[in-house]
């Protein structure tokens, strides 16, 4: 008899038969994966990201960020565990972080009936990508991309016509970072159809998307399974000729690059620093260069190391003691593939 499935697996079970708010962003090009890598998921070719550590904290972080958010505006949250189904493209779910309970009401949802006008999504976000980050000032509408996909996916799926976004910033740097996002119709519609036309095409069809990276061709051809050869298209010889002269070019610019290098720190001999002629006597002269000290590079010496546990066990009469270690202490990597022009 197999066993109950349990309620964490039962719940990735059912998330693997649609797109969410963070897959709809990815395929759209403004989520931490790939398409490829949301299609390996769906299609039961990669499990889902569950371990990863910037996952886990921001599971764990969402409590704080929700009741941070009721401190921060006296707006009581409730958790809403149903998974949503958008009505005409069951192939489009989500699972919302909390819902907002309405002012002098008890509860923001009922017996799986929803019964409030506004959710909320929480976010932990590292300083520096907020600082660089397509984000405006706290009380806007102003979120990263990605963000806005995810809610605006919500508010389809729910029919709020307000989602607020919180977002601690640097494990709580700053204060709490709360944004205010209105309903548009025409943007859920768009991501809705586009989401719906990409399960139709990739998950159903079962159709890889482009690669957008190396990564993506890595996932998508880790190995050469096929005996014969490809015959390459018109258009892929002239990408061949193309990267034959590119990689000529490169490796040009890269030589002269090496000289012009080379006769720089013959100019500068055992000096540190090279300045800019006319700054000298300024107070922060204009440096063109340094060419400073660097520490030795340090590595581990298995031969010596051995040598030192097994005296006499050194390369000749006691080799086999050091292939021996070899064996016992090398760990190999992922296999791979080499990609050579020819």
């Amino acid at each position: 008899m197999n066993a109950p499935m349990t309620a964490r697996a039962a719940f990735l079970a059912e998330r693997a038969t649609g797109l969410g708010g963070t897959d709809l962003a990815a395929i759209l090009g403004y989520g931490f994966r790939t398409p490829v890598e949301v299609w390996m998921e769906k299609t039961g070719q990669m499990p889902p990201d569950e371990g990863s550590m910037r996952l886990r904290f921001g599971q764990h972080a969402e409590d704080f960020v929700a009741r941070e958010y009721t401190e921060a505006t006296g707006r009581r949250v409730q958790r809403y565990t149903k998974m949503l189904r958008h009505p005409d493209h069951p192939c489009i779910l989500g699972h919302v972080d909390r819902l907002v309970i309405p002012e002098g009401a008890k509860v923001a949802a009922h017996r799986g009936e929803i019964r409030t006008d506004r959710g909320l999504e929480c976010k932990t976000v590292d300083d520096m990508a907020y600082k660089l980050g397509e984000w405006g000032e706290p009380g806007t509408d102003e979120v990263p991309a990605g963000y806005l996909i995810q809610c605006a996916t919500y508010m389809a799926l729910t029919e709020c016509p307000r989602w607020d976004l919180a977002a601690l910033i640097g494990a709580g740097a700053k204060p709490l970072a709360i944004y205010h996002l209105a309903r548009d119709l025409e943007l859920e519609a768009e991501i809705i159809r586009r989401g719906a036309e990409w399960w139709q095409t990739h998950v159903v069809g079962n159709v890889a998307p482009e690669p957008t990276c190396e990564d993506d061709v890595a996932l998508l051809y880790p190995q050469a399974t096929k005996r014969e050869p490809v015959v390459a298209s018109t258009e892929v010889v002239q990408m061949i000729a193309d990267l034959k002269q590119l990689k000529a070019s490169e490796k040009a610019t890269q030589e002269l690059a090496a000289k012009l290098a080379l006769e720089i720190k013959s100019y500068m001999g055992a000096a540190g620093e090279l300045i800019l002629p006319g700054t000298e006597h300024d107070k922060k002269p204009i440096r063109l260069a340094t060419w400073n000290n660097r520490k030795a590079a340090r590595r581990f010496d298995l031969d010596t190391f051995v040598g030192h546990l097994c005296p006499g066990a050194l390369p000749g009469e006691h080799a086999l003691y050091i292939e021996d270690a070899r064996r016992t202490f090398t760990v190999a990597g992922e296999p791979g593939r080499t990609f050579l022009l020819k």
